[in-house]
């Protein structure tokens, strides 16, 4: 038996880039001296959705590592009790989550540390209903951030969705999730098909 199994595997690109996009908080994983360490970065995918783009403090674990790093993305998440959806027969939880793997490369020059940062700006702007730009910053306090800080981008290598909806579930009994997921879970709610 597979796991996840074959029914929770998402592997859409449009959809797994939607939850990218929704929630770009990443849960990174890498192995540092023998030791598993997670750290959580903002990270958004190139144009070309071949990179996830990020900057973090020179100190990140993340750059202290060779080899393949793991970022998890995750859309909200619901717990379904039967006193709810009375068709099913046990209690459930309900996620959708991205796992992209990929190996992470330092951005050198300050024209794409520039490009990247503006590019995360632009993105994040969206969330607080604010155009503010890089820009703002005078250049010599950008040129400050650019050197304490290290720009990347993780090539993708491979990118799956963990998607437990109730696949497994009748389409009358999915319908009704869906129903009663829409008022308080609008983004999960469009996931379940």
């Amino acid at each position: 038996m597979s796991y996840p199994r074959n029914y929770y595997v998402e592997s859409n690109s449009n959809i797994l880039s939607s939850v990218i996009t929704k929630h770009p908080l990443a849960t990174l994983t890498v192995i540092q001296k023998g030791k598993l360490k997670t750290v959580f970065v903002p990270l958004t995918l190139s144009d070309d959705h071949a990179y996830l783009l990020g900057h973090a403090t020179k100190d990140n674990p993340i750059f202290h590592t060779g080899g393949i790093i793991q970022a998890i993305f995750h859309c909200e998440d619901h717990y379904l009790s039967p006193a709810v959806i009375s068709d099913i027969k046990l209690p459930t939880w309900l996620y959708a989550n991205v796992i992209v793997e990929g190996e992470l490369a330092l951005i050198a020059t300050d024209v794409e540390k520039y490009a990247s940062m503006q590019a995360q700006i632009t993105h994040f702007e969206q969330f607080s209903n604010s155009d503010w730009q890089l820009d703002n910053v005078p250049a010599n306090q950008r040129q400050s951030l650019f050197n304490a800080i290290n720009f990347f981008k993780i090539k993708i290598n491979s990118m799956h969705g963990a998607f437990k909806l109730s696949q497994n579930q009748s389409s009358d009994i999915r319908a009704l999730i869906k129903t009663h997921l829409t008022p308080s879970k609008p983004i999960l709610a469009s996931y379940v098909c």
